[in-house]
């Protein structure tokens, strides 16, 4: 009688090969993409190990060769010939090194060249990583300085990757978060609200970002937006969406528009505009969201009031506390008027040997309050439940660009600071599990050509979207 083989009696890599044929069949389908192979992988053999690479090189052996025929072009759908055939591309994956054979084909009439199993495996067009492993050095690339992301990325893989490597997948994916059609990629990062909120708050301020060249410094604006409870009288958990950009209001204005327009603004019937006193942010508003409330920053504004008392009385003055007190009261009651006429009754008792700085700090705080005054009404807001301080802006600056964008050292190209501020404000919107793939989809969506957002600037620089609107309607 013939004995009955055991596992003993056959040789480690028959074992390995009738495994990973077994698990093949059962797992594999037509049609998959690259990034559902890896996942599927790893979680069946973990990653970067040669069970896992033999799975993976089982699995696209089994993906019919391509013919050699002509394939619809991307961009215009007219069937384009094969210009080259089984051209190599070596590419990074979760589970090791593959090489891939794949036909290439050019339309003369687009332009454009493509390998459509690029496309059907959903690889990005440039670079060596597979999109999950472009995922994965972006969210190190996007947390921490490229060498200590080199250092960091040995504790999770055994394959090392280069500074250089996480600066070249930091500038492609920062362009195509750029390039894509602005309003599409805010409604892949967060999906717009199904029905318009109760009350939506919006905050905008801008800060300094060292940069290389004639011009060591460059405004940053970042605008944030989220959705006000009024039961609770505090802003809606997960509501908040961030936009960061690199330059002055010409570029900030109509990204921030686009996101104010996923959030529905222009339905919501009360908003509130928070900001300091600079001028740039209220003409903004009125531009963007003529009816919202504006709502001068508390804190800036006992600032402003704090900072005149040190040059009438004196940093070392005894008498600077009840300055101090006293600007809080009529500041608080929501009287910018009688704040104004009491420090009108201050002129006289200045003092003869600081008379003129005295009053040079007096006539700006005056005309600091009157510019604003309509925007102080400080107990009206606080009865009616409103936040009367700009703080989420001022921290977005911190956790937004600064804790990645200004540390010792640092000194950033424009156009790295760029692209870096815009997915910065994009992570902190999507999220590290959404930003990758949003920006994917946001470009598969968009149609509009790259750059398209630009051309706000024109329209800010001239007129307000509800204003232009008004001009169409009465002309037709």
């Amino acid at each position: 009688m013939t004995r009955k083989k055991t596992l003993k009696d056959f040789a480690p890599e028959d074992l390995e090969y009738e495994l990973t044929e077994r698990f093949t069949d059962r797992s594999f389908r037509r049609g998959m993409t690259m990034s559902e192979m890896e996942l599927l992988i790893w979680r069946a053999c973990g990653m970067e190990n040669p069970a896992a690479l033999r799975t993976l090189n089982s699995m696209l052996a089994r993906i019919p060769l391509e013919a050699a025929t002509g394939k619809l072009c991307p961009k215009c759908g007219k069937r384009v010939p094969v210009k080259a055939k089984d051209r190599e591309r070596e590419i990074r994956t979760m589970a090791g090194r593959v090489t891939l054979k794949r036909n290439y084909h050019y339309c003369e009439t687009c332009q454009l060249g493509f390998y459509p199993l690029d496309r059907t495996l959903e690889l990005p067009e440039e670079g060596e990583l597979t999109a999950e492993m472009e995922k994965r050095v972006l969210d190190f690339a996007l947390n921490d300085v490229y060498g200590e992301c080199a250092a960091r990325w040995r504790v999770h893989y055994a394959e090392p990757a280069s500074d250089n490597l996480f600066r070249r997948v930091v500038s492609r994916v920062g362009a195509h978060c750029m390039a894509v059609d602005q309003q599409v990629l805010q409604e892949e990062l967060k999906p717009a609200p199904e029905a318009a909120p109760d009350a939506l708050v919006v905050e905008m301020d801008g800060s300094m970002l060292p940069i290389r060249g004639p011009e060591p410094w460059k405004e940053a604006k970042v605008g944030v937006i989220y959705r006000h409870d009024g039961e609770t009288q505090r802003p809606v958990p997960g509501s908040a969406r961030y936009v960061a950009v690199v330059n002055g209001l010409g570029e900030f204005a109509p990204v921030f528009e686009d996101a104010l327009r996923v959030e529905r603004a222009e339905e919501v019937h009360t908003v509130l505009w928070l900001g300091d006193g600079a001028v740039g942010n209220w003409r903004l508003a009125e531009q963007l969201l003529p009816d919202a409330i504006q709502i001068l920053d508390w804190y800036h504004a006992l600032q402003h009031a704090v900072e005149c008392g040190k040059v009438v009385l004196g940093e070392e003055s005894p008498m600077l506390p009840l300055w101090q007190e006293r600007s809080t009261q009529l500041l608080a009651a929501g009287e910018p008027a009688a704040f104004i006429d009491e420090l009108m009754a201050c002129v006289p008792l200045l003092p003869r040997r600081s008379r003129k700085e005295s009053l040079e700090a007096l006539d700006g705080l005056v005309r600091y309050y009157r510019a604003n005054q309509h925007r102080m009404r400080y107990a009206l807001y606080r009865e009616a439940g409103y936040p009367i301080a700009s703080g989420a802006a001022e921290s977005a600056h911190r956790h937004v660009l600064q804790v990645r964008m200004k540390r010792a050292g640092q000194h950033w190209s424009m156009p790295n600071a760029r692209k870096l501020a815009m997915l910065r404000g994009a992570l902190r919107t999507g999220g590290a599990l959404g930003l990758y793939d949003g920006i994917q989809r946001a470009r598969k969506r968009s149609r509009a050509p790259a750059h398209y957002w630009r051309r706000g600037h024109f329209r800010y620089a001239r007129e307000g979207t509800r204003e232009r609107r008004r001009c169409l309607a009465a002309s037709n």
